[in-house]
């Protein structure tokens, strides 16, 4: 098995991608105005975001866990942007790990695992 897809839920659909294209350098596969955004990696995984419209979809109440790679300097971009740093680039025994706070308070959590 293979992840596929994860939601994450937004107050403002056009903040959200302005937020992860522009701050973050994700790649917009397509969006439905105002309503829904979908963002892919490499992999073909996807990140998609939808407006909030039912009780249970709450903004700010998900996490995701993407893996890079130079996880050092990404840190230090990200915080050359001033962005809403969660937990600071922390070393761990499975490797690397820092998180940030999107513009809904959604976390995204960045891990560097190390090699075997």
């Amino acid at each position: 098995m293979n992840l596929d897809s994860v939601v994450f839920y937004s107050h403002d659909i056009e903040k959200i991608i302005e937020y992860y294209v522009n701050e973050l350098g994700f790649k917009l596969e397509y969006s439905t105005s105002g309503k829904f955004a979908s963002f892919i990696f490499p992999n073909g995984a996807r990140l998609s975001v939808k407006k909030a419209t039912e009780e249970r979809e709450v903004p700010g109440a998900q996490s995701v866990f993407i893996a890079v790679t130079g996880i050092e300097q990404l840190y230090k971009d990200i915080k050359g942007k001033g962005l809403d740093i969660r937990k600071e680039l922390t070393y761990k025994d499975y490797g690397i790990e820092f998180s940030i706070l999107d513009s809904d308070k959604n976390k995204i959590q960045f891990i560097q695992r190390k090699k075997s």
